[in-house]
């Protein structure tokens, strides 16, 4: 038998190829893309229908989450109980997601009840009736909910740190106050779905057996959807990031245990030309378990149970966030020691073998989101708001992970990453 060696690292190999699945595309008669991922040898069907109808395109905080998920709440000819009840029975899935940008409603099924599960689901989406009673409840449980997260430090650290970034009154930066459930309407929510549940914002991923005909039936369904082609109410505005002048804030909770930190500022998005570099840049610094910030307060220090930084991408920005929580004796300490790791990007070179596994455990990363037709279609949506070509852009990224340079890391570090750049939130 052969002796493990348990003091010696296991070896590991740089990838040397990522293999994508190319959606097919085509076009509905209302003028909406549908992306086909084929699935082989499998009788579920996965269906996402993606709306440009998230937060970025609401005038109040809670429209774009509050028309989604009446959405289910019935349609002119269906209740919200038969709904769940027949989506059960025919052992279907629904699940409804937004974000600052998008509206989800995704949907899987056997093929064999795949025609009257989308016809249940296409029917709320484009005959909602928002009946009041549950309106109503869907507002006191949404009130309810936001009074205990707003009394989670790193809840309210979170906002914060939107707002100070992008502004109050931008998308990006606003989140909702107790006040907004008071002040929304039904009236509201029924235009936010009029204005922008429409064909031009749709984008439609379906994986499934692609040669089944009941596949086949439901992409003719689909493509015939007569769903509104044209809408001049479409939130359109282009919003101004006006971050505050202060860069650091500390907010003071009576009997919090623990101090929430939040770290950041505005950076690129997934067009820009750094940003597949800076996404190394960080997993070295913050972005998986072997970073350096957890190798240093977590590790080292013992001053949390857990720390990580990421870049969120949003359709029109994006940014850089570091957070964590700790006890509230030791928050100097730990931004001390945060601090000293962005500076050590800037001022040392990453150690070639460093920086060899940050890439192995990325490009590890990317081949396991694309294990499959479902893990694909995930991926495949990350690029809807971007205008940019699918299955370039990964091999791109694949490309420009296995080719950068310490050297190169460095200056990236020293263009974006000055810590005097960073705004800063402690609540607690």
């Amino acid at each position: 038998m052969r002796k493990l060696r348990r003091n010696k690292e296991p070896e590991y190999k740089l990838l040397k190829k990522l293999s994508i699945s190319k959606p097919d595309v085509i076009f509905s008669k209302a003028g909406f893309p549908m992306y086909l991922l084929p699935i082989q040898d499998q009788e579920i069907v996965k269906i996402d229908f993606v709306f440009n109808a998230g937060d970025y395109y609401a005038s109040q905080a809670l429209a774009s989450l509050s028309t989604l998920s009446m959405l289910q709440e019935g349609s002119l000819t269906q209740t919200a109980e038969s709904i769940a009840e027949r989506l059960d029975f025919l052992g279907s899935y629904l699940s409804c997601s937004t974000t600052k940008d998008k509206a989800v409603i995704s949907l899987c099924s056997l093929e064999k009840h795949l025609a009257e599960s989308v016809k249940i689901v296409t029917d709320f989406i484009l005959h909602p009736s928002f009946p009041e009673d549950k309106f109503a409840t869907h507002l006191s449980k949404r009130k309810e909910r936001y009074k205990i997260d707003i009394e989670r430090v790193e809840v309210f650290s979170q906002k914060k740190l939107a707002q100070v970034l992008f502004g109050g009154e931008h998308p990006y930066g606003r989140s909702c106050h107790i006040d907004d459930f008071s002040t929304i309407t039904r009236n509201d929510i029924v235009q936010f779905h009029t204005n922008n549940y429409v064909a031009e914002n749709l984008k439609i991923v379906l994986c499934g057996n692609l040669k089944s005909s009941e596949v086949k039936n439901i992409i003719h369904y689909l493509s015939e959807l007569p769903i509104n082609t044209s809408n001049n109410s479409v939130n359109k505005n282009e919003y101004q990031i006006v971050s505050d002048s202060e860069h650091k804030h500390f907010i003071e909770k009576e009997n919090a245990v623990q101090s929430s930190i939040n770290i950041g500022k505005i950076l690129v998005n997934r067009t820009h030309k750094d940003f597949v570099q800076l996404q190394v840049l960080n997993t070295v610094l913050g972005g998986y378990f072997g970073s350096r910030l957890m190798s240093n307060v977590r590790e080292d220090k013992g001053y949390t149970y857990g720390i990580g930084s990421g870049i969120i991408s949003y359709e029109k920005s994006g940014y850089f966030i570091i957070t964590t929580r700790v006890g509230k004796e030791v928050v100097q300490p730990a931004l001390d020691a945060i601090y000293h790791e962005i500076k050590r990007l800037r001022t040392e070179q990453i150690p070639q073998d460093e920086l060899d596994m940050v890439k192995t455990y990325m490009l590890s990363t990317i081949v396991r989101n694309f294990d499959g037709a479902l893990a694909t279609s995930e991926m495949l949506r990350n690029t809807f708001d971007y205008n940019i070509d699918f299955y370039k852009y990964y091999q791109q990224f694949w490309s420009r992970v296995k080719k950068i340079q310490a050297k190169e890391l460095q200056q990236l570090a020293n263009d974006y990453f000055n810590e005097n750049s960073m705004y800063e939130v402690v609540v607690g």
